[in-house]
């Protein structure tokens, strides 16, 4: 009697829960697609998003630092997290995004306005997101990335990841240099414009991240290492002498500890975190030494329950420590912040709501509860569109710099906070089998209170008051259309954002800037992008456009808006399993003279080659 084999080998399927940290119901969420990341591996995080996203990045050019700026909110206002954790410096309140390598990072998560408050303590503006992550397959894969470019720029980047099913280990190192001497149009030296080469613009950077990750069928624990420092020489304004000796060193270390566990219905989150970072600025002209170090420890756990057939219950309890030693405070100086944090999240086919409630301890003082609550509903049956609508109340307590900088810090300073009005419309339509439509539109309104201002004192220096509340009113909208058949793969992706920031009330009677729009921030801001991949080639066209930036609190002076195109394509080999591919870029295409910060120049046409090579054995 024959037998009959039936059975049937298929590949391993790894089913994966939600993770901690997902969005909620009502609230403007966005990724950065992975092949955006790949194109810009070489680059900062500053440079991808200035280019892809509706957020306005406040730069000083190559070599100096770039901050972000979430609806017209300032760099304070926007987190900087690692997994879930903050980054961003306790002395400024913020991050420099130049510093970030955007080859480090393995996903990028937006959450603007109130939807950051899922994450952690939340920003008034919202939370950038950086996810390092392993992909759980049983082989190792080797990425060697190198390139150069204009202006002297060179750089490397070696990625390694490699495990089974259950233990995977990531390993992440880089280094780039740059001597940023590009051609400028001085426009400031004499009445005739004149043609001069940046100097002491010079940059040095390397780090590395180490990862393990070992997991079963309830549990996954992690082991994060970051490490990297940054040794730039900063080019000086035009105003001033070009050869001002500016010199600014960073170094940062930062450690994570992460378990995850499902316990029945429950899933439980524990993670903590140490982060020491360094900054030392010195300027031979100004005479300034500045020495600067900082260390936070982060303890944060949580748990996550169902409630019912489609609800679920979080429940996060968040603390801080900071020490700060500085060499411009009068004594070493030290803050813990703890938070509480509960939230239920219901989503149904055509309905789904969320409630937030954050309690927050301050040394020892206890402040006003933040809120925030969405409201979101499917319009038709099994089509992806959607109504969105959510209120939140988010406060931000000043930065040791605010209260401890001599001079000028003021141990009186209240908190700001801010309400926040955010109503959007989502849809995700399937035209044909290839092609696939996205669209939204966001308007918002946020009313910020008691806002932090450095202002010309009594005395010979600047001092921080709680001295403005600013309104800023807007609306943002994105477009993209996805054709995907056979060996064509195209994008088209659109965006346009309009922000009006006013100042409303100053405690200043001299204040011109009340009923004028903020400086430094754009009130007209668009991007559009276009890819497409024929079998092994590809290329793309990106477009970013800024209007006007008014450089005087009255709105007298201004810089005047400018288009950036830059183009890129590219070549990729694959053979048994390894690939090979290489790219050339030209940014600045038209070969545009502008600047972001005044007299602060940024580089025009520029040429990078890049080739990456990827092993899987």
């Amino acid at each position: 009697m024959s037998t009959v084999d039936d059975t049937i080998k298929i590949k391993e399927v790894v089913i994966s829960r939600n993770k901690f940290n997902a969005g909620q119901s009502g609230y403007k969420k966005t990724t950065i697609d992975s092949s955006v990341l790949f194109n810009y591996s070489n680059s900062n995080l500053s440079e991808m998003l200035s280019e892809n996203t509706d957020i306005f990045i406040k730069s000083y050019g190559m070599g100096g630092t770039a901050t972000p700026s979430f609806r017209g909110t300032g760099a304070s206002h926007v987190l900087v997290d690692w997994n879930g954790i903050n980054i961003n410096s306790p002395m400024l309140g913020q991050s420099d995004l130049s510093l970030i390598p955007v080859g480090l990072i393995d996903d990028v998560q937006i959450y603007f306005g109130g939807a950051s408050m899922s994450l952690n303590d939340g920003g008034i503006g919202g939370t950038i997101n950086l996810e390092t992550k392993p992909v759980w397959k049983k082989e190792t894969l080797i990425s060697l990335n190198s390139g150069a470019g204009s202006f002297g720029q060179y750089w490397g980047l070696m990625n390694v990841k490699t495990g089974t099913c259950k233990f995977q280990t990531v390993t992440k190192g880089y280094f780039q240099n740059s001597e940023n001497n590009f051609r400028y149009l001085n426009t400031e030296i004499s009445s005739e414009p004149v043609w001069q080469t940046r100097t002491n613009s010079q940059v040095r950077q390397k780090g590395f991240i180490q990862e393990l990750y070992l997991r079963n069928t309830n549990n996954i624990a992690s082991v994060r290492i970051w490490y990297q420092s940054a040794d730039r020489n900063l080019p000086a304004s035009l105003l001033t002498p070009p050869n001002s000796g500016e010199n600014q060193f960073d170094e940062s270390l930062r450690t994570m500890l992460n378990y995850d566990a499902l316990k029945g219905s429950s899933n439980f989150s524990f993670t903590g975190a140490w982060m020491l970072s360094r900054l030392n600025y010195f300027n031979h002209l100004a005479s300034i030494d500045s020495r600067n170090l900082s260390e936070i420890l982060t303890l944060k756990a949580g748990v996550e329950n169902p409630v019912g057939a489609y609800a679920k219950l979080k429940i996060v309890l968040d603390e801080k420590s900071s020490v700060v030693k500085s060499n411009n405070y009068n004594h070493n100086t030290t803050r813990n912040t703890a938070s509480l944090t509960a939230s239920i999240d219901r989503k149904g086919d055509r309905f789904g709501t969320t409630i937030l409630l954050r309690a927050i301890l301050d040394n020892n003082t206890f402040l006003i509860p933040d809120f925030s609550t969405g409201v979101q509903f499917r319009l038709l049956n099994d089509k992806e569109y959607y109504f969105k609508a959510n209120i939140s109340r988010n406060s931000k307590i000043p930065s040791m710099n605010d209260m401890f900088w001599v001079p000028g810090g003021n141990h009186d300073l209240k908190n700001e906070y801010a309400l926040i009005y955010e109503i959007s419309y989502e849809m995700n339509q399937k035209i044909s089998n290839p092609l696939n439509l996205k669209y939204d539109l966001s308007v918002f309104r946020y009313n910020i209170k008691d806002m932090i201002q450095w202002h010309p004192g009594e005395y010979s220096y600047w001092t921080a008051d709680n001295i403005a509340n600013v309104n800023s009113t807007g609306g943002e909208s994105s477009v993209s259309l996805d054709y995907i058949h056979n060996n064509i793969n195209s994008s088209l992706k659109a965006g346009y954002s309009f922000t009006r920031v006013i100042a409303v009330g100053s405690k200043n009677e001299n204040d011109n800037s009340v009923g004028k729009q903020l400086m430094y921030m754009p009130e007209n801001q668009a991007n559009a992008s276009f890819r497409i991949g024929f079998k092994n080639i590809y290329s793309s066209w990106v477009v970013n456009f800024n209007g006007i930036r008014y450089i005087t609190v009255d709105n007298s002076k201004y810089l005047p808006g400018y288009f950036i195109n830059n183009l890129s394509t590219g070549l990729k080999f694959t053979l048994k399993g390894s690939s090979i591919d290489m790219n050339f870029n030209i940014d600045n295409l038209f070969n545009i003279n502008y600047q972001s910060i005044a007299y602060y120049p940024l580089p025009g046409r520029s040429y990078i080659v890049k080739i990456l090579v990827q092993i899987i054995k």
